[in-house]
């Protein structure tokens, strides 16, 4: 009962930001997630954003002012099953575009975006999933 009402949950809380994507600006995710919970960090031209979309955290890098990587959990930080990470994924695709699971490396799972527009990574600590250009780096501190 608890995954499906989580399930439930996350559907209704990311169908809202069915239209939210890598390549968004500050003011297109803001109108899509609300206002932001807190900026988590600064750095150059990078901002990491901090979001509460019902049960689920997002954080966006930001870079120059355009998303380029969305991380999607948990408020409660418990790991995410399969089904939650396919309705992650299936939000942030774009029209006529599908994911494809490719091998990952040491436990991570790894999809890419038909359009080569966007990659995905699941850890395998289990309790979040990235979204971001496939050319993005996080900057190191």
């Amino acid at each position: 009962m608890k995954t499906f009402s989580f399930g439930i949950t996350i559907w209704i809380a990311l169908t809202t930001a069915a239209f939210a994507h890598i390549g968004d600006d500050e003011k297109q995710i803001e109108a899509i997630y609300g206002k932001p919970a807190k900026v988590l960090e600064e750095k150059g031209s990078v901002r990491k954003v901090g979001y509460a979309v019902g049960s689920v955290a997002v954080v966006v890098d930001f870079v120059n002012g355009i998303s380029r990587c969305e991380a999607f959990a948990k408020q409660d930080t418990s790991a995410l099953k399969d089904d939650e990470i396919q309705q992650m994924l299936n939000v942030s695709s774009v029209e006529n575009t599908t994911w494809k699971e490719e091998p990952g490396k040491q436990g991570d799972r790894t999809w890419k975006r038909s359009d080569n527009k966007a990659i995905a990574i699941f850890p395998a600590r289990g309790t979040f999933l990235t979204v971001q250009d496939p050319s993005y780096v996080q900057p190191e501190d």
